[in-house]
């Protein structure tokens, strides 16, 4: 028996060994990737992927493998690993057809055009007749712009096969690009009636239906995704959007609600319906509010979270009550003292500073870490006016790893307050790193790089913030103003109909949509919505403006006139209508009727400074003497003493008559009243510095010291100009140089340069400054003071 039990094991192990000598690497490599194939038919993905990574570790010479491995990441839109792997599957089998099929379409996906190009001709030298490879290269035209040879393919497909549902899609493209909307919509019906469920298809249908102004068909549209759909949330969003710009209200909250109780007490879609309320219907938001306080006792962090909400939104006294619902619930644990916190903010909002002193100590005696009460105290530092404590305060916050990006748009706010804005906007530019849809940091860095028409830093920026809080009213407008800045019209629609939904601004997106369709020259519908505006807003200054321009851009001026004379009766007292009015006559020369309705508009409301500026215009151009204006600039003054803009422009009027002494008195006076207008500042201190007084040069200097910092080129011109007549010219000459670099065509700073170097002994370089300031000036029709003591020093030198 013992003999049998051991010839046995003996057998056993011998065909045990035979079996492993016979399976080699590469066959053990071809039976898990057969294995993973059958998996991948059946849809068992994660089986699937098991069976073909052990494939490559058998044996790393299958290109299939690495293709079934991308069929896997395309099913996860992990895009990036699919396209890796299709790469290694070809340089494996460069036969492999559908690998260089998918590989050329990711390769467009990826903006790779000439290498989709390689893929597609690659497949069309072995198969001349392959209809995805011609697919390629026609969408690979159309991103070239070479619409004709990509509509030859489209057609020639189209010829042998006129339900491929690619290239129906493609012709589509290309008729939209036509502006021939109703074929394109032809062919993308065709296209889904081969295949009812594609969702490219019928997103592209809807962008068209829209372009159209077909509301109906976009509804229906929507509609039929969600039913596809169900679980999309957006698709919801975005009916809701439509439903709320046409004032369907009961609709969009009727979906928002459904979103709601489908939710599984997730917070997100409940504060959209708040956002939809807070816009649509503000008396329904408290009661909504507390039937959410209702529903969710015993959920301390989904309270937490709809109170924060309360608070933000301006309903503070409401929201308290969910905070002390909280802090009861969890006493000291973390959600208890986030609540605390938040009401100690609402104490310093109120500057009820003794009790936000007594709650910080509380709250940081339990947690001394606790991010957001240290926050709090940095604002409370600053409240206090102790800047320079909060910022000491706030970088040895920094180093604390959450929240850190409040901490440096803290530090920003800091900063600005200092008047150190490098700093500022490096510490705003460091909260963005951390968190793009930091809001705070967020609008101080795009909004100085739009105004430096940096847009394409400025979107960046936006597009990174906007795929974390995509709902934001802040953020959906700038998106939908840049979009018809750049006139990328879908998007912007795409952001219009989103803030339908959520703008308390009710006039904001009706004048964006307005904004979209006079960009695309459809002026009779921009027309209608600008005055749908107007009537409900009268003194919506833009909306008048684009009102007159529409008209203007069809060439009936004469339409505009009657409009605003019309709306201006209607409405007497709205005083940008009268300046609209003044400024279409002053266009028509007619300076009669533009004096007629200023002096009129005086009598509705004489204390109107900006009336008396229009009037003094007009003034100056009837008499074509600029010193008529100083008579109405007067006048105004009288009933308005304290107004900046009046006392600016009569000074402004002293220096172009040559009256200095009366301008300084004028700029000393609005000083005395606002000490921190920089432009009184600035052109007080020019005045100074070209006196001959060395007393007054001294004054000069000493406003013109808080230029040194400015980011502002003219103002520091003012501060560099008056280290040279102070005698400091080599940090003068230095300063100069470095804004020359900036503005280079600015005939003052050429001239100013030009004394600088002809005060450190560099003549030559003095000459061709000085001579290029002249030249300059002359170039731009414009004389700039200086100019004459220019042509004194060139005759000098070169007498």
């Amino acid at each position: 028996m013992k003999r049998k039990i051991i010839s046995s094991v003996v057998l056993a192990c011998t065909f045990l060994l035979q079996t492993a000598a016979c399976s080699s690497p590469e066959e053990s490599a071809r039976s898990h990737l057969q294995k993973g194939k059958e998996l991948f038919e059946k849809g068992e993905f994660d089986k699937a992927l098991l069976e073909l990574k052990t494939a490559s570790q058998s044996s790393d010479k299958f290109g299939e493998t690495y293709l079934y491995m991308a069929l896997l990441d395309e099913k996860n839109n992990n895009f990036k690993s699919m396209r890796q792997n299709l790469i290694r599957a070809l340089e494996l089998e460069p036969s492999l057809t559908s690998a260089k099929i998918k590989l050329g379409k990711l390769d467009i996906v990826f903006g790779d055009l000439e290498k989709a190009l390689e893929q597609a001709e690659s497949v069309l030298t072995s198969d001349s007749s392959n209809i995805d490879a011609k697919m390629i290269k026609a969408s690979v035209y159309i991103k070239q712009l070479k619409k004709d040879q990509a509509a030859e393919i489209v057609d020639f497909v189209l010829k042998d096969s006129p339900d491929n549902v690619e290239a129906l899609s493609l012709q589509a493209a290309l008729f939209a690009e036509k502006n021939e909307i109703d074929q394109a919509l032809g062919a993308v019906n065709k296209a889904l009636g081969v295949q009812p469920a594609n969702l490219s298809l019928r997103l592209f249908k809807i962008k068209l239906d829209a372009g159209l102004n077909n509301i109906d068909s976009v509804i229906k549209g929507y509609q039929e995704l969600i039913q596809l759909y169900p679980d999309a949330g957006n698709f919801k969003l975005s009916l809701a959007s439509i439903y709320s710009m046409t004032d369907k209200l009961e609709e969009a909250e009727r979906l928002l609600r459904e979103m709601v109780e489908k939710s599984n007490d997730k917070v997100e879609p409940e504060i959209v319906l708040f956002e939809f309320l807070n816009a649509r219907a503000k008396d329904r938001v408290i009661p909504e509010y507390k039937a959410m306080l209702n529903r969710h006792q015993g959920q301390p962090k989904v309270l937490l979270e709809l109170s924060k909400w309360m608070v933000a939104s301006g309903y503070a006294e409401t929201g308290k009550e969910g905070l002390e619902q909280v802090v009861q619930l969890e006493k000291n644990n973390e959600a208890g003292l986030s609540a605390q916190v938040i009401l100690a903010e609402i104490a310093l909002t109120e500057k009820q500073f003794s009790a936000v002193e007594s709650s910080l100590k509380d709250i940081l005696s339990i947690n001394s870490e606790l991010i957001q009460a240290n926050l709090l105290k940095g604002r409370f530092l600053l409240a206090q006016n102790k800047t320079d404590e909060a910022i000491e305060f706030l970088n040895k916050l920094v180093w604390n790893k959450t929240n850190v990006d409040d901490v440096y748009s803290l530090l920003g706010d800091a900063y600005l307050i200092k008047q150190d804005r490098k700093q500022a906007e490096k510490s705003f530019k460091q909260a963005l790193e951390v968190n793009p849809a930091n809001l705070a940091a967020f609008s101080r860095v795009y909004s100085n790089y739009v105004q430096a028409g940096q847009n394409e830093n400025a979107r960046q920026y936006l597009e990174k913030a906007l795929s974390l809080k995509q709902n934001d009213i802040l953020l959906l407008t700038s998106k939908a103003e840049l979009d018809i800045l750049e006139k990328k019209w879908d998007g912007a629609q795409e952001s219009i109909q989103r803030l339908a939904l959520f703008s308390k601004d009710k006039a904001m997106p009706i004048y964006l949509q307005a904004n979209v369709l006079q960009g695309k020259g459809k002026y009779a519908e921009a027309i209608s919505l600008y005055d749908k505006l107007i009537q409900q807003y009268p003194n919506h200054l833009n909306s008048l403006i684009n009102l007159v321009k529409s008209y203007e851009a069809l060439g009936q001026r004469e339409n505009a006139v009657a409009y605003l004379e019309k709306l201006h009766v209607k409405y007497p007292d709205q005083l940008n209508t009268v300046g609209v009015l003044s400024d279409i006559y002053i266009a028509n020369n007619d300076f009669v009727k533009t004096k007629k309705v200023l002096t009129d508009q005086l009598k509705h409301t004489p204390k109107a400074a900006s009336i008396y500026l229009a009037l003094a215009r007009v003034e100056a151009m009837m008499n074509k003497n600029i010193s008529s204006a100083k008579d109405v600039y007067l006048r105004g003054l009288e009933v308005n003493p304290n107004d900046p803009q009046l006392a600016m422009a009569l000074a402004a009027l002293y220096e172009q008559l040559n009256e200095k002494e009366n301008a300084i008195r004028v700029y000393k006076a609005v000083l005395d009243k606002n000490p921190d207008n920089n432009l009184a500042i600035n052109n007080l201190a020019s005045l100074l510095i070209e006196s001959n007084s060395h007393d007054e040069i001294s004054k000069g200097m000493e406003l013109a010291k808080v230029f040194k910092d400015s980011e502002n080129s003219y103002f520091q011109d003012t501060y560099a100009w008056a280290l040279i007549k102070a005698g400091s010219n080599e940090e003068g000459l230095k300063l100069l140089q470095s804004l020359i670099l900036k503005e280079p065509k600015l005939p003052e700073f050429r001239y100013h340069l030009g004394v600088a170097h002809m005060n450190a002994g560099n003549k030559a370089t003095a000459i061709s400054e000085l001579k290029q300031s002249i030249s300059l000036s002359e170039k731009q029709k414009r004389n700039f003071y200086g100019k004459d003591n220019a042509k004194k020093i060139l005759e000098e030198i070169e007498n």
